[in-house]
C-alpha cells in the first residue's frame, strides 16, 4: 500500500528524522562522549525515533485527508532531490563505522581514570636512574624487535612537590642495560605522587583511537569506495519514492534500525547483559545495510 501524500507535518518530521539520525552518527564518529553513558548520541537517536513515529503518523493523516472527496487530488510537484542518493549511499557505511566505534567504547571507569590522570599531568617523561635494584634480564632480539633488557631500577622522579626516589620494576631499555646516572622513559603524574610510576603506562581511547587513527588509513577510503559503489546503483528517481511513506517498505526498515539501536543500548549505557554487550553491538553494525537493502528491494 502506498500513501502518496504530504503535508507540513510530514516535511518537518521527515527532515527531523534525517537530521537527528545523521547527528547521532556524527556524534558517535566524532567521539562526543568518550565513555558511557553516551548521552548526546542517545538523545539524538531517541529524537530520530520520535521523528520517525511522527512521520509515520503524519503520513497516515495526510493520506486520510487526500482520500477526502472534497480535497484536491494529490500531485507530486517536486523534482527528485539529487542529495538523497548521496545521503543514503554514504550514510550506510558511515553509520556502520559509527556502530563499530560505539561497540568498542571504553568503560566509564577507564574513561574517568584517564581524565583524572590527564588533570595531574600523567604522561611519559625522561628521568634519571639512581641505582639498579636488581640484575638486568637480557632478552634476545629477533626479526621484529631489537635485543632489550628488563631491569628493576630506583629512579629519581621530579614531582612538582619535590623530587623522590621510586623503585620501578622491569624497566625496558634497548641494546644495553641501564646504569646509575643514565636516563630512561617512564610514565608518571608530576602533580600526584600517589599515582604509580610505570615503565609502560600509555593510555588512549583504546580501540576507538586505533580504529580512527590507524585503520582510518583504509577505512575512510573504503567508505568512499562503498559510497560511490552504492551511488552507482541508486538513481534519484527511484529513491524519490522513498520520501513518501509506504508501510510495507518503511515499517520493516524502521524496525531493523530500531533493533540496531536497542542492541547498542547495553554498550551505550554500560548495562550488564551477561557478557553479550559487545556481540550485540557488533550485530547492530549490520542493521544500516539490512534496512537499506530492504527499502531498495521493496520500493
Amino acid at each position: 500500500m502506498s500513501m502518496p501524500a504530504r503535508s507540513i507535518a510530514t516535511t518537518l518530521t521527515g527532515w527531523g528524522m534525517v537530521l537527528s539520525g545523521a547527528g547521532a552518527v556524527a556524534a558517535s564518529v566524532w567521539g562526543v562522549s568518550p565513555y558511557p553513558p553516551l548521552v548526546p548520541e542517545l538523545l539524538l537517536a531517541g529524537l530520530a525515533v520520535v521523528c520517525a513515529v511522527g512521520w509515520v503518523t503524519a503520513s497516515y493523516r495526510a493520506a486520510a485527508r487526500a482520500r477526502d472527496p472534497l480535497s484536491k487530488p494529490y500531485r507530486e510537484s517536486r523534482e527528485p532531490n539529487p542529495v538523497l542518493p548521496y545521503l543514503i549511499s554514504f550514510g550506510v557505511p558511515v553509520a556502520t563505522f559509527a556502530a563499530i566505534l560505539t561497540a568498542f567504547t571504553v568503560s566509564s571507569s577507564y574513561g574517568r581514570e584517564t581524565e583524572r590522570l590527564e588533570a595531574v599531568g600523567y604522561d611519559e617523561y625522561e628521568v634519571t636512574v639512581v641505582r639498579l635494584a636488581g640484575k638486568p634480564e637480557f632478552h634476545e632480539g629477533d626479526q621484529d624487535r631489537d635485543p632489550y633488557y628488563l631491569t628493576d631500577l630506583t629512579l629519581r622522579i621530579p614531582y612538582e612537590s619535590g623530587p623522590r626516589e621510586v623503585a620501578v620494576p622491569g624497566v625496558y631499555t634497548r641494546h644495553k642495560p641501564p646504569a646509575p646516572g643514565t636516563e630512561v622513559d617512564v610514565h608518571y603524574a608530576p602533580r600526584d605522587p600517589g599515582t604509580p610510576v610505570t615503565d609502560n603506562g600509555k593510555r588512549s581511547s583504546s580501540v576507538r583511537f586505533f580504529l580512527v587513527a590507524f585503520l582510518g588509513l583504509w577505512i575512510w577510503p573504503l567508505i568512499l569506495i562503498t559510497g560511490f559503489g552504492l551511488k552507482s546503483y541508486a538513481s534519484a528517481e527511484n529513491l524519490h519514492r522513498l520520501r513518501r511513506f509506504r508501510p510495507f517498505v518503511h515499517l520493516p526498515a524502521f524496525g531493523i534500525l530500531l533493533t540496531g539501536v536497542v542492541m547498542l543500548l547495553p554498550t551505550a549505557l554500560e548495562l550488564e547483559v551477561a557478557g553479550y554487550a559487545l556481540p550485540l553491538a557488533l550485530l547492530s553494525c549490520l542493521t544500516p545495510a539490512l534496512a537499506t537493502v530492504w527499502m531498495v528491494k521493496t520500493a
